[in-house]
């Protein structure tokens, strides 16, 4: 916070100050500021108190109806009580705090001695002003919103993440911004985080994507609270933004790269069976149909020994994209080491999946350029298990698959 914020904030006659959650322990606040008002409300300079926690200041605080913590974590406006007593400096006395999330785990408190019940409307409409001037400084975006869904407050990050200048005052369905969810479906208006908000809903750490003007995607974290008055209407709403989108993406390539085989970017065993176990289970209620197709290649030793090692691997990758391109977008090809290949076809009809060996066949029957222009052939014996007519389950339905396969090497039928 520089000099100017500071003059500004500690003008303000109410006490107020900014605590986040940090540390190890879940249950300490961090004191990040303080004006010159709380010092004087206390009675006492707090500013050396600054970076200290509320459990060290706060030891002998009897919080009700919860303590500041809970609500930093909650993310909620909430007034609170406490009593301190036995200290030379503060006595046995009452203080009300009235506790304004602002994202990113940090609270606005505004502090006020109630020993002597005064000061109520004031501390609020302070409270309120003060919002704004703390608000423009979070690196977090943050908007604020009216009962008319017209933006009243939005800092500096709120505009540069929606790529927006001006929000204040617009209208929410103004703003030339596509929220989708983390599928990709377009949010509705009445699924738009800070609409729920608006109707007294609290949205926690939600994930969303925005589409800006110029076409960039975002990830974004949102949270967005409901303004509450003293007597439980909603008189507005918060909502808060922050850029995750690395994060997001690191993630998504890190769960790609644990389901993928590296060689030919199918599915791996781990993938294969987590999405045909997903399968059963929308087949089984849908009383529908899965197929497994198990594939072992014939005659890919005899181009690893001639050919070498590289021309194996390209023949491989050949395979899996003549397999992909046998099956629907909602299907699975996945392999499962040296030349073995599962195919899943989900949600078939009865026999729908001769139609797919046949295809599978006859794209493995074209020879397959290796080596500078070498064609190999690489035949495959294919087992054929379905759910429900030969297993109900992920292990038993890949066994007969499995089983299937070895009975069609066994009698030489290799297609």
């Amino acid at each position: 916070m520089d000099a100017a914020e500071r003059h500004v904030l500690d003008a303000v006659p109410v006490g107020l100050q900014i605590w986040e959650a940090t540390g190890d322990d879940p249950r300490a606040l961090t004191l990040r500021y303080v004006n010159s008002a709380a010092s004087r409300e206390a009675g006492f300079d707090l500013e050396p108190l600054v970076g200290r926690t509320d459990l060290e200041i706060f030891p002998a605080a009897r919080f009700g109806p919860m303590p500041m913590h809970t609500v930093a974590l909650r993310q909620q406006e909430a007034t609170l009580e406490f009593n301190y007593g036995g200290d030379d400096q503060l006595g046995d006395s009452w203080w009300e705090l009235k506790i304004t999330p602002l994202g990113g785990r940090k609270i606005l408190v505004a502090i006020r001695n109630v020993t002597e019940a005064k000061q109520a409307e004031r501390g609020l409409r302070d409270s309120e002003r003060l919002n704004r001037s703390i608000v423009a400084g979070l690196q977090e975006g943050v908007i604020v919103a009216d009962t008319e869904a017209r933006i009243v407050l939005a800092n500096a990050a709120a505009e540069k993440l929606l790529g927006v200048d001006e929000l204040a005052g617009r209208a929410l369905s103004g703003v030339p911004v596509d929220v989708l969810d983390d599928h990709g479906h377009l949010l509705t208006d009445e699924r738009l985080p800070l609409k729920r908000a608006l109707r007294g809903e609290a949205v926690r750490g939600e994930i969303v994507r925005f589409v800006r003007p110029d076409g960039t995607l975002l990830w974004i974290e949102t949270s967005a609270n409901p303004l509450v008055d003293e007597d439980g209407g909603v008189r507005g709403a918060v909502a808060s933004y922050d850029d995750v989108t690395a994060r997001v993406e690191r993630d998504r390539r890190t769960r790609h790269e644990a389901d993928t085989d590296p060689l030919t970017g199918l599915a791996n065993r781990r993938a294969l069976e987590r999405t045909l176990g997903a399968a059963l289970m929308r087949a089984q209620a849908r009383e529908r149909c899965v197929a497994v197709l198990m594939l072992d290649l014939n005659g890919f030793k005899a181009v690893n020994d001639r050919h070498g090692h590289a021309a194996g691997d390209e023949a491989l990758r050949e395979v899996a994209r003549r397999l992909r391109r046998c099956v629907r977008e909602r299907d699975l090809v996945a392999r499962l080491g040296g030349d073995e290949f599962v195919v899943v076809l989900t949600d078939l009809g009865a026999d729908a999946a001769v139609d797919t060996v046949e295809r599978v066949r006859a794209a493995l029957a074209e020879p397959i350029a290796v080596d500078h222009g070498t064609d190999v052939e690489l035949r495959a014996a294919i087992g054929v298990a379905g759910f429900p007519a030969d297993a109900a389950t992920v292990a038993d339905l890949l066994s007969v698959a499995d089983r299937a396969m070895y009975a069609a090497k066994a009698s030489r039928t290799l297609q």
